[in-house]
């Protein structure tokens, strides 16, 4: 079994590229995959005034197409409260198949538009897979400060810490204390307002802001590719704005 993907739109590298996937969000106890998720004043579980729907966008899209929701509780029931070896043989071959439905081409793959590294025993059979696969570039967004240590010196995979106001200090630490020996680690803030523009050098995700336009044959991140390769000495801390 592998992991269903999804032709994501701001993702993809070309029409019909099946280049992510998603699982649960939210919460582990409320049966998500997201141990980092946070609840406080802009958390990405916050109910921002006005909305009665959570911050995560994730929340919107579940709420506007059902299906989404089916699609993500299957994938993360083929992982969840298994061994180590059966969650590396559903990576693996979820990244097999990625292989052939590409033709080998475009091997561009973002883990996780929804869901994140729920256990040390998933983080590290992804962490094993993607070393497995070094003609594929992986990139990801995580709050599972408490796993970062099992993706870091990764060549074909950039990592980046999910924050705002409520977990910056928690994942600041683990930029600082990292971010010498691995270029390819970077933050990417939530939130309108990001702190110290100065020192931490936010660059706004183009597809946001409108600068960037996703179209039926490519998607804005194949054209930006700030967060996936596009640098010359280290990834650069990204800021999303509420959406």
């Amino acid at each position: 079994m592998s992991f269903k993907l999804s032709d994501n739109g701001k993702t993809k590298f070309r029409s019909n590229h099946y280049n992510t996937f998603g699982l649960n969000f939210g919460l582990p106890e409320n049966g998500g995959t997201c141990p980092g998720a946070t609840c406080g004043k802009g958390g990405c579980l916050d109910v921002r005034d006005g909305l009665k729907r959570q911050t995560c966008y994730m929340a919107k899209i579940t709420a506007i197409y059902k299906n989404v929701g089916v699609v993500l509780e299957e994938n993360t029931a083929l992982v969840k409260g298994k061994t180590l070896e059966e969650i590396k043989d559903v990576c693996r071959k979820t990244i097999q198949v990625f292989i052939q439905k590409s033709k080998g081409e475009d091997l561009y793959f973002r883990l996780h538009y929804s869901g994140d590294f729920f256990s040390e025993d998933y983080t590290k059979a992804w962490a094993e897979i993607i070393k497995e696969f070094p003609t594929v570039t992986f990139w990801v967004y995580t709050r599972s400060h408490e796993y970062v240590k099992h993706l870091l010196g990764i060549n074909n995979l950039s990592v980046y810490l999910s924050c705002d106001p409520v977990n910056f200090e928690t994942m600041l630490k683990v930029y600082e204390e990292n971010k010498d020996k691995n270029p390819r680690l970077a933050l990417a803030w939530l939130g309108n307002t990001a702190p110290d523009n100065e020192k931490y050098r936010w660059v706004k995700c183009p597809e946001i802001t409108g600068k960037v336009k996703n179209t039926n044959k490519e998607g804005a991140c194949s054209k930006c590719r700030l967060c996936v390769d596009n640098f010359k000495i280290r990834l650069k801390n990204i800021q999303f704005l509420n959406h």
